[in-house]
């Protein structure tokens, strides 16, 4: 059974669907629009339910909006409907990053996701799920989507995981080592001596993940 949308809106088909919401493109008063609906827990408490998909709707959608004012491209919000869980948006035309990673023009575009990111961290913005999937190059902009992860924060620790999902990511890439420097370069540049803390914590994040890794395999 496909998923109720907003009145007026019609499917034309499903982007994606997650543990915690589905996104659809569909056309809404004559326009192509992204709409993302927060999926019912129907192991939690009604109430309870109801209360966290509201909080977490509002909060995305504040989100995208403070990021913008940031600097940060997103895209435009154009309603929000916390109770039912909706947020519909602009549907942003490109290549994600992720199909873009073998190209030429990847190096340079990881660089300028650096400064972006920066932008990001110094409103004290993180993104939470900080992937070349959810940047989206349209019109040699870079638009960040999906922050349905992300929080308030100004905290290294947050931060410096939000480096370290991205960077991972990369690791497969041949050009990995190159592709960090570039991220970190542009990063440095947009957020000044407050890099030098965040970088550190990167790499203690990273110790404790290659530690993990080492017990599970014994």
């Amino acid at each position: 059974m496909l998923n109720p949308l907003p009145q007026g809106c019609t499917r034309i088909r499903n982007l994606y669907q997650g543990a915690e919401a589905i996104v659809d493109l569909c056309e809404w008063m004559g326009t192509r629009v992204v709409v993302k609906t927060r999926i019912r827990k129907g192991y939690r408490v009604r109430e309870l339910d109801d209360s966290i998909r509201k909080s977490r709707t509002l909060r995305e959608a504040s989100l995208l909006n403070s990021a913008k004012k940031a600097g940060v491209e997103t895209p435009f919000i154009y309603h929000v409907n916390p109770v039912e869980g909706w947020i519909i948006m602009s549907y942003v035309e490109g290549e994600s990053l992720r199909r873009l990673q073998y190209s030429s023009i990847f190096p340079n575009l990881i660089n300028r996701l650096g400064i972006i990111v920066g932008r990001l961290h110094s409103a004290g913005i993180v993104h939470g799920d900080l992937t070349p999937a959810n940047v989206i190059l349209s019109d040699d902009r870079l638009i960040l989507i999906d922050f349905g992860l992300g929080e308030y924060s100004n905290e290294v620790e947050k931060k410096a995981e939000d480096i370290y999902t991205l960077i991972s990511s990369l690791a497969p890439l041949s050009n990995y080592d190159t592709l960090v420097k570039l991220f970190l370069e542009g990063y440095r540049s947009s957020t000044g001596e407050s890099a030098i803390k965040i970088e550190e914590r990167v790499k203690e994040i990273s110790k404790r993940g290659r530690y993990v890794e080492k017990e599970l395999r014994r």
